[in-house]
């Protein structure tokens, strides 16, 4: 998915097939925010501080790439359990455990990009207090972006996990979604707080 131009990425996203799907949606918008904020920290803060910034910065987007990629891997498990015969009881009882078990994988790369969301997040905060003019609209474009990423990923675990709620495994990772609100609400006053500045 990497070396795709924008125009394959957009047809396979509408393609009759699994991936890319919303999780990569959700990794591409926060490596989006990241680099946003990159172009940020090159503008308006001093080399030594700028550096350090923008490592962070790339380190979110990296990240975000690296589990778009996971998740495609994932969502093939997913794809392959579905195609799994369904003829008898028996059959049909292996196909849905396997396609529970798929999905329950498939939830970790999502709930990982929350935690990448959250350190986007605190990205945000911090060029929002060094932009000035027009970059301040790019820092709001990246507290939004962070906002979608972080979003997307909550829904997709909710999802994920649904069919094994209640184990251990589905219980952690909804765990990781406890911090989502206050992420989402972070990210809204970093934006309304720019937008309060026009």
């Amino acid at each position: 998915m990497r070396s795709w131009s924008i125009d394959t990425y957009l047809d396979r996203l509408a393609a009759r097939h699994p991936t890319p799907a919303g999780a990569a949606v959700a990794a591409l918008t926060l490596a989006q925010g990241a680099a946003l904020l990159t172009m940020v920290a090159r503008l308006r803060l001093e080399p030594d501080h700028a550096a350090a910034a923008v490592a962070r910065a790339q380190d979110v987007w990296e990240a975000a790439l690296r589990l778009a990629a996971a998740d495609a891997a994932l969502v093939d498990v997913v794809g392959a359990a579905y195609a799994l015969p369904r003829s008898s009881d028996a059959e049909r009882g292996r196909r849905a455990a396997a396609i529970a078990d798929a999905l329950l994988a498939a939830a970790g790369p999502p709930a990982e990009l929350i935690t990448v969301g959250a350190e986007l997040v605190g990205l945000c905060e911090r060029m929002a207090e060094v932009a000035s003019g027009a970059l301040l609209g790019d820092v709001a474009a990246a507290a939004d972006a962070a906002a979608a990423g972080i979003s997307i990923s909550r829904t997709n675990v909710e999802a994920d996990i649904a069919p094994r709620r209640g184990t251990p495994e589905a219980e952690r990772l909804a765990a990781a979604l406890g911090s989502v609100d206050d992420l989402l609400h972070r990210a809204a006053q970093v934006r309304d707080r720019i937008r309060a500045t026009r």
